[in-house]
């Protein structure tokens, strides 16, 4: 979460099940809105997002097993966070926020899902 506008940038959520689900919106150094999810999906197919630029913004792989790589940035163009999947960078904008460890999605029949 961008802490200076409260925006939620990226957020990883887990069903009952234990499948993820992701929702980001997603930025270049210049603050320009480079792609944005509709709410929490699930991504089975992986999902990979460059900037125009070609700089790397977000890469969920396939296999659930490898690991997500990142860099987030807030509408002002300032460095949230980055991973290569190995080792992650926290900068001093960024807000991680959780809602527990036994909180998850509800089931498809449990009514809709939390926006």
């Amino acid at each position: 979460m961008d802490a200076a506008s409260g925006e939620a940038i990226f957020q990883v959520a887990s069903d009952a099940d234990g499948l993820l689900f992701m929702a980001f919106h997603l930025y270049d150094a210049t603050g320009r809105l480079v792609a944005e999810s509709d709410g929490l999906d699930r991504y089975p197919d992986g999902v990979t997002i460059r900037c125009g630029g070609g700089e790397l913004l977000l890469d969920i792989p396939a296999d659930s097993g490898d690991n997500i790589q990142y860099r987030l940035y807030n509408r002002s163009g300032y460095l949230l966070t980055r991973s290569d999947g190995a080792r992650t960078m926290i900068y001093p904008l960024l807000r991680m926020e959780g809602v527990g460890r036994n909180w998850a999605l509800p089931r498809a029949d449990d009514g809709p899902r939390p926006s």
